[in-house]
């Protein structure tokens, strides 16, 4: 049982392997919720190479912030929203602590409902809460052991998820003829394109805020370079993989839901056993991705309010997660695409300021993070214009499912694609270059 929260790892308690990076990023994305985004890619249209670009642009640049932030972890020995103390303050981090807190609970609640759903396909009589419910008590055992449990747990799942996977792709590509429909009304499309890369980077991309919860046992010599390969690395194979094997399946079947059962439903036409791979893949992909969001969950909570436990957090943060799973499992498709793009809009301008601070202002005194000012107010400000600016790129009526009708000058220009994160990244991270010179 892990002892420590949120406390700086001192160096006699360091200990892993760097390899573990890959396995545990790898593992977390061999998921439905990545598998879901293949089917949205699918009714975009878009000519196959052009697909493959924004499939590999986009996961390969989520995929590389999350390792550049894994990175940080054995510098300081914190949680990465912990980390965030040393560039914005101890009470300046509190708002990303609630939104971090926040997100982690709706990817929660989103994989909680894909478990839900898978148990309730393979036995209807369990009803769809009842099952939520037991693939909750399963994520909530790992993430109460901690840190060593959920590495371990990690490398055996990317194992026998890598495995499942390939029984999925393969099958998903035995049949090549039923592309000629796509293929024959595929057209480049800029606006799609636009769309296509930001659905593929939002997904990976939003592991960040959790990224050096999961290196910061490491020692402090270790290698970044190795930290930020594996970690990347890890994430964006995995991620691609997944979105080809929904992309496949969609094409295959024609249904372009998103569902879980839609997979099983496709890999049972082969054979009762394929339908046993594949509703255990779904299992264990949720069940590995979940472990992270609740973990990760506490931590940030611990982070709003240092006098609970851990074990306290965690189990708050799963009842309140539960609740949102059950609510939102009415609506599994507009509730997934809604949460994934609407998250992206504090992220992003978060993670460019704290890169410039880790990489380019050589910022890694850990003790930093509990000897900080209150408020770093130049973080802050270019946090705010970063945000501000990226507001005429933003559409959310899409992002939140027509609940704010709001479409920004410029993503209307755009059709709709709403790029608005590349935006606050780039801007917040210059505006901070330019007018921080923090102290080291």
């Amino acid at each position: 049982m892990e002892r420590l929260g949120i406390e700086h790892v001192p160096e006699s308690m360091r200990h892993g392997r760097t390899i573990y990076q890959f396995t545990l990023w790898f593992a977390s994305n061999l998921t439905v919720a990545d598998y879901a985004l293949g089917p949205i890619l699918y009714t975009l249209g878009l000519p196959l190479p052009w697909l493959a670009l924004a499939l590999v642009l986009g996961n390969v640049l989520g995929g590389l912030l999350v390792g550049f932030l894994a990175a940080m972890g054995p510098t300081y020995g914190y949680p990465q929203i912990m980390i965030s103390r040393a560039a914005y303050g101890r009470v300046g981090n509190l708002p990303f602590a609630i939104a971090n807190w926040v997100s982690t609970l709706g990817w929660f609640s989103v994989n909680a409902i894909i478990g839900g759903y898978i148990i309730n396909y393979v036995d209807p009589k369990i009803p769809l809460y009842a099952a939520i419910l037991i693939t909750v008590l399963t994520q909530f055992v790992i993430a109460l052991f901690g840190y060593d449990v959920i590495h371990r747990s990690e490398y055996i799942l990317s194992m026998v998820l890598g495995v499942m996977f390939a029984v999925s792709l393969a099958l998903s590509l035995t049949k090549p003829h039923l592309l000629s429909a796509y293929l024959r009304t595929a057209a480049f499309n800029p606006f799609n394109f636009a769309i296509a890369l930001a659905t593929v980077f939002s997904y990976i991309m939003s592991w960040g805020p959790y990224a050096s919860d999961y290196s910061r046992y490491l020692p402090e010599n270790t290698s970044r370079a190795r930290v930020i390969a594996y970690a990347a690395l890890g994430g964006l194979l995995a991620s691609l993989w997944s979105e080809v094997v929904g992309f496949a399946v969609a094409a295959a079947t024609g249904n372009t839901s998103g569902l879980p059962t839609v997979l099983v439903q496709f890999m049972g036409s082969y054979g009762f056993a394929y339908a046993i791979i594949a509703v255990t893949a779904l299992f264990l992909g949720a069940l590995a991705a979940n472990v992270l969001n609740i973990y990760t969950n506490s931590l940030s909570a611990l982070a709003i309010y240092n006098k609970a436990r851990r074990w306290q957090a965690l189990a708050a943060g799963a009842v309140v997660g539960t609740l949102m799973a059950v609510l939102g499992g009415l609506n599994f498709v507009g509730y997934y695409e809604g949460f994934l793009l609407f998250l992206d809009y504090w992220i992003t301008p978060w993670i460019g300021i704290l890169l410039i601070m880790f990489y380019v202002y050589r910022v890694r005194n850990w003790r930093l993070v509990e000897d900080s000012p209150r408020v770093v107010w130049k973080a802050i400000l270019a946090y705010v214009i970063g945000l501000l600016i990226s507001v005429p790129f933003m559409n959310l009526d899409a992002a939140t499912g027509g609940l704010i009708p709001y479409v920004g000058p410029i993503a209307s220009a755009l059709g709709g694609a709403d790029i608005s994160y590349f935006i606050s990244f780039i801007a917040a991270s210059l505006t901070y270059l330019i007018i921080a010179r923090p102290n080291r």
